[in-house]
């Protein structure tokens, strides 16, 4: 998982909220709308083209506008709230078939025991193997063992997706790299793996291999 930084609220979302302060100022009632479109448009743009729970590259057409607090608990206002939606993959958010990411959490809600995209500490929470697993960090950390365990982090699906990418990146297996990525490389990898590229968009899964790099370059070093 990868820190989503809020900036603003796109204009047109909050002239929609003044203009529905008497009116139906629900989610259902902004959807289809221009300010709905430009939200997300937003989204995509502030995560980097990634699913803010999985790492996922993600388009407009494969993603949905995702809640963090659930719709069916949100208070007033809270269901249009900026700071409350995420992009996430896949695009129709209730389906469940893939085993894992936003569709997995529904309607459930425990703010303590779920390590959001926007908290501060998201990136430490989690530790990423080579094989692809992910692993609470600290092992016992309550908040991110359920975390995993709710939006299906662990997957085998989702897993051997990263680990695939893993493998493509470093050059293991030499499937997409003609040679396997040098320390040089990786040195240069490292520090700009939190770039936006030309496209504005992010490496899918760069949280992972921003953890996995060191190691890399640590076993090269030490060769």
């Amino acid at each position: 998982m990868r820190r989503v930084v809020k900036t603003h609220a796109p204009k047109e979302l909050t002239e929609w909220r003044d203009g529905n302060k008497d009116h139906n100022h629900s989610y259902k009632a902004l959807s289809g709308t221009e300010a709905h479109r430009k939200l997300k448009d937003k989204l995509l743009n502030e995560q980097g083209k990634i699913c803010a729970y999985t790492g996922l590259a993600i388009t407009k057409e494969s993603s949905h506008i995702e809640h963090i607090k659930p719709q069916n608990q949100c208070a007033d206002w809270e269901d249009v709230d900026y700071r409350n939606v995420v992009a996430c993959f896949p695009a129709e958010g209730g389906d469940t078939s893939y085993g894992y990411g936003a569709p997995l959490k529904n309607g459930w809600w425990d703010e303590q025991s779920f390590i959001s995209p926007l908290s501060e500490d998201c990136e430490r929470r989690f530790t990423f193997a080579w094989s692809g697993r992910i692993h609470p960090d600290p092992d016992d950390h309550e908040g991110a063992k359920e975390t995993i365990k709710i939006l299906g982090l662990d997957n085998d699906g989702l897993r051997q997706l990263r680990k695939s990418r893993i493998g493509g990146f470093f050059g293991f297996g030499l499937r997409t790299r003609s040679k396997p990525l040098s320390i040089a490389e990786a040195k240069i990898a490292l520090a700009n793996i939190d770039q936006f590229d030309g496209n504005g968009r992010l490496k899918e899964f760069c949280f992972v291999l921003k953890q996995l790099l060191p190691r890399y370059i640590a076993q090269g070093d030490g060769k």
